[in-house]
């Protein structure tokens, strides 16, 4: 137990550094949320040594007169001011659910051609990645023999669990964000299974779907979570235009000329 946790006579104090209480509740709502129950009697005491630490350090500050130092003030004002005007932006736009019709998605798409080019070439590829060259020889037997599917052979039996239940899909990559890979596909044909590739993760069967120059427009099916972002971005600075230009209409202020 932590000194200063058993506090006779008032239960719901669980931490107190001079005159200032941690409570009960106050403990729960800031810092327990989701305390794993396994772990929890460990962690709950990192949280109240935590606290403790961060309140011996505040009260120091304050007995130093830190808060009164002219930019300090200035700075804590400001976070004060910021975190009031984003808890306002919160309350007005958090319950707003958007969706976009596939015109708006498509016209962004169209609008905005440069943005989605490619600044460097790109394969499209999936893969199974299996631990021997034994067992990728005999699945790759599996998938030229008996036919079987890419994806079901990848669910089954790929040992890459990001891309296992996506059938083995790696979707679009470069150069630069996967080296390895890259120069392992370099001379391989479209739509074969390749021979068993060793790369530092083990052994890939690899087919090529796709390749792409650089310069050449993504796909839509390949950006469209950008273009929702995008879209988002663009909806809330519209509601936030409009709620500033409200906010002027009904309240007096001006901008003051500098004196020449």
């Amino acid at each position: 137990m932590l000194p200063g946790c058993e506090l006779s006579g008032t239960r719901d104090i669980v931490a107190r550094v001079g005159d200032s209480e941690l409570t009960e509740s106050e403990f729960a709502s800031q810092f327990a949320h989701g305390l794993d129950a396994d772990l929890a009697e460990g962690e709950r005491e990192q949280l109240l040594e935590a606290w403790v630490r961060q309140e011996l350090l505040y009260q120091e500050a304050l007995a130093r007169g830190l808060h009164q130092q002219t930019r300090l003030k200035t700075l804590l004002e400001q976070m004060r001011r910021d975190l009031l005007v984003a808890a306002l932006l919160d309350a007005e736009f958090q319950d707003h659910e958007l969706s976009f019709s596939e015109a708006a998605v498509r016209h962004y798409y169209d609008a905005h051609q440069d943005d989605f080019r490619r600044l460097r070439p790109e394969i499209k590829a999936r893969h199974i990645l299996l631990t021997s060259q034994r067992e990728a020889n005999a699945r790759r037997q599996t998938l030229l023999q008996r036919g079987e599917r890419f994806s079901e052979v990848a669910r089954k039996y790929s040992h890459d669990a990001a891309t296992r239940n996506e059938g083995g899909e790696l979707g679009y990559f470069s150069e630069v964000e996967d080296p390895a890979l890259w120069a392992a596909c370099q001379d391989m044909p479209l739509k074969r299974i390749s021979e068993p590739v060793q790369t530092e993760y083990g052994y890939h069967l690899i087919q090529i779907l796709e390749r792409c120059e650089a310069g050449t427009v993504r796909d839509l099916a390949q950006v469209r979570s950008h273009i929702i972002e995008a879209l988002v971005r663009e909806h809330h600075q519209s509601q936030l235009d409009q709620l500033v230009a409200k906010l002027k209409n009904s309240t007096d202020w001006t901008i003051v000329a500098p004196t020449p």
